[in-house]
């Protein structure tokens, strides 16, 4: 009997904990996305932007759930600032990410920094990465929506010391490192490895020694990016999550409310698992006036627009 009741209140002080700890963890994580929400103001585009009117389908491998699923596709921007001192900063990193709930199926794109286009509000043409410091991140927004022809629905923008501190605290992020380079202070050999955050830095932003140069980089960044979403979405962390939350609250920008990270969870977390990269690969890198920039091949732009709009039906 004695016994018994010791297990009892054993088992009673540990749901209490769990308890406990699960509240504590929805109050930080509210206040966290309350501390971070940022509200966009975003400038007009110089061209309508049109999406394909969708057509409902479904096909024999939709079960009843999947079928009646009204969840629409959306759209993100994930941004890497390059926080420089005594200026605005520039956004060292541009990848856009639609996710369809009913395919469960993730497009990522990156797009080059030195892209050649209009940058939105301003009204002349500049590489895309300095709209950041132009306009902050609402003028990036607008500028990316424009050049791709998507609605974007939300923006979450990052500086680059933030994300050597995320890295950190999950512990490190293991990727699958596809060519052995060093750079000043690290070696990466090829094969799986684990990197901390001052690495991962390092290995994102090197692009000089790649056989595929800015497209190696790009490469990379989807690599940390996918296993960061990973890691992010995983029940493992679930210790290191008021670290994490720290983290993010410190260093992290985006228009994404609680209510809509709650849907996110329920609704698009199983396209993590199936992530498409998407490349600009047919441009031409060229200097002029001076300044190198990568100007877009038209047709392959029509392309990459074209299917990120199909991609959102």
């Amino acid at each position: 009997m004695f016994l018994k009741k010791i297990i009892i209140i054993t088992i009673s002080i540990f749901l209490l904990l769990i308890i406990s700890y699960a509240t504590y963890l929805f109050l930080n994580v509210k206040a966290t996305m309350k501390a971070i929400h940022s509200p966009l103001t975003i400038e007009k585009t110089s061209s309508e932007i049109a999406l394909p009117t969708p057509t409902p389908t479904t096909t024999p491998s939709q079960n009843s759930s999947e079928a009646k699923n009204n969840t629409p596709p959306i759209t993100l921007l994930l941004l890497g600032i390059d926080q420089l001192q005594n200026s605005p900063g520039r956004a060292d990193t541009i990848l856009v990410l639609t996710v369809n709930p009913t395919s469960q199926t993730i497009k990522m794109l990156s797009i080059p920094r030195d892209t050649y286009t209009e940058i939105v509000g301003l009204n002349f043409y500049d590489k895309i990465n300095h709209s950041y410091a132009f306009g902050s991140v609402a003028m990036t927004y607008a500028t990316v929506e424009n050049l791709l022809q998507i609605p974007i629905d939300y923006v979450v923008s990052i500086n680059m010391e933030g994300f050597v501190d995320l890295i950190d605290t999950l512990n490190g992020v293991e990727i699958d490192n596809q060519i052995a380079f060093s750079t000043d202070e690290f070696d990466f050999p090829k094969g799986k490895i684990v990197l901390s955050g001052p690495e991962t830095l390092a290995y994102v932003r090197m692009r000089y020694d790649d056989p595929l140069g800015d497209f190696g980089r790009q490469n990379r960044q989807r690599m940390v990016v996918e296993n960061i979403l990973k890691q992010l979405s995983s029940l493992n962390i679930i210790w290191q999550v008021p670290s994490v939350l720290e983290t993010i609250r410190s260093n992290v920008e985006t228009n994404i409310t609680y209510d809509d990270m709650k849907t996110f969870i329920k609704s698009y977390k199983p396209a993590l698992n199936n992530i498409e990269q998407l490349n600009f690969e047919k441009g031409d890198g060229r200097i002029e006036n001076g300044i190198w920039y990568y100007f877009l091949d038209k047709t392959e732009l029509q392309t990459i627009q074209a299917e990120l709009q199909e991609s959102l039906k």
